[in-house]
């Protein structure tokens, strides 16, 4: 089929397949934008700047313009000229803190009632990658696999709208999570709440499985107010 071919759609629409092809690869951008967004290769203060970005993926400068503009619809990024990495002040933390502890709290619980075997096998890859990451004090991946461990949770959860409110969350703090656990010998101190939330999910311990995540939760807010120097009241 050439780009310009007609295809017909399930629900009988016409719709060209280079439209198709336009759609998918746009979602592609964006999902890679915003996974670099949560685990934290970018930065608070970075510049993404649009020909540097669209060279660096591999495509034009459409779809990451697409891209960024989504992503300061939700907050993630702030325009100015060119779209930064806003530099989330101790007040705007404590917010994003006290809405986590109550939202993936309530994750957690859920994920407790409605696991499965294999939602419990897939977070367990998650907690693993974790593990030997903050042994080898390797921060990239750490990350990387932490953001998976809670979105899995939230997934679990069997709730698509709490999901929804969870991940924007994680685009917000992301890139100021990544200051923050830089620094050596703090990934494994992170690995304990993890192994009680995942053993409290996979024994339907509902109570404990909230407990311990948002233990994690405060515990990353106190790292994250040590590395901005900042007092929290």
């Amino acid at each position: 089929m050439d780009n310009g071919e007609i295809a017909l759609t399930d629900d009988g629409h016409v719709q060209t397949y280079k439209t198709l092809v336009q759609d998918t690869l746009n979602e592609q951008i964006y999902q890679q934008i915003k996974e670099k967004l949560i685990i934290g290769e970018f930065r608070p203060g970075d510049r993404l700047v649009l020909r540097n970005l669209s060279a660096a993926l591999g495509t034009s400068v459409v779809p990451v313009r697409d891209a960024l503009q989504k992503l300061e619809s939700l907050g993630a990024l702030r325009l100015e000229r060119t779209f930064i990495v806003p530099r989330l002040t101790i007040a705007e933390l404590t917010e994003i803190r006290d809405i986590r502890v109550a939202l993936e709290g309530l994750s957690a619980a859920r994920a407790a009632w409605a696991s499965t075997p294999e939602s419990l096998a897939g977070l367990r890859v998650h907690f693993d990658a974790m593990t030997e990451a903050a042994r080898g004090n390797d921060t990239s991946r750490f990350l990387r696999a932490n953001a998976r461990f809670h979105l899995h949770i939230a997934d679990m959860s069997n709730s698509p709208i709490l999901r929804d409110m969870i991940e924007p969350l994680w685009l917000r703090m992301g890139p100021s999570v990544r200051l923050a656990k830089a620094e050596p010998g703090k990934l494994i101190n992170a690995i304990p709440d993890h192994e009680i939330a995942i053993t409290a999910i996979a024994s339907g311990d509902a109570t404990a499985a909230r407990k311990a995540i948002v233990s994690d939760v405060v515990n990353c807010f106190g790292i994250l107010a040590e590395a901005s120097q900042e007092t929290v009241r």
